[in-house]
């Protein structure tokens, strides 16, 4: 993508272009411009529904974003819940699916069309019903 590209309309539309071709550099450009994002709402889902929250175990999710932002390594206590990483994953892999709808109309930009794919309910009932296997 060239330079004046990114950051603008046409880019977003090139990069979701792109990572339906299957270019592994896109996929991996868009996951470090929104992991943080698909981060924070697999804590704060996960927070809510942790089975191993009560048991002391710490979320594997807050070292990510430890290490993200350069602070320290894993939790002292050792015992890291994995959960909130398989959250993590899903959530992008929903991303990627969703990112196929997006057009630009009345020129969204792919930020507001990712903010608004990760807080709908409808990815949260998903998410719920991937978690426990029922209708909600």
């Amino acid at each position: 993508m060239e330079r004046s590209e990114k950051g603008t309309l046409k880019g977003d539309l090139l990069l979701v272009a792109r990572i339906e071709q299957g270019d592994a550099d896109a996929w991996e450009s868009f996951v470090n411009e929104y992991t943080g994002w698909a981060l924070y709402r697999a804590q704060r889902w996960c927070r809510e529904h942790c089975p191993n929250r009560r048991a002391g175990a710490a979320c594997a999710l807050m070292t990510v974003a430890r290490r993200m932002e350069g602070i320290g390594g894993p939790h002292p206590g050792g015992d890291e819940c994995g959960d909130g990483m398989d959250s993590y994953i899903w959530i992008l892999e929903q991303l990627r699916k969703k990112i196929r709808r997006y057009a630009g109309k009345n020129n969204c930009r792919l930020s507001t069309y990712i903010w608004t794919v990760l807080n709908s309910r409808e990815l949260y009932v998903d998410w719920l019903r991937w978690k426990y296997g029922r209708v909600f």
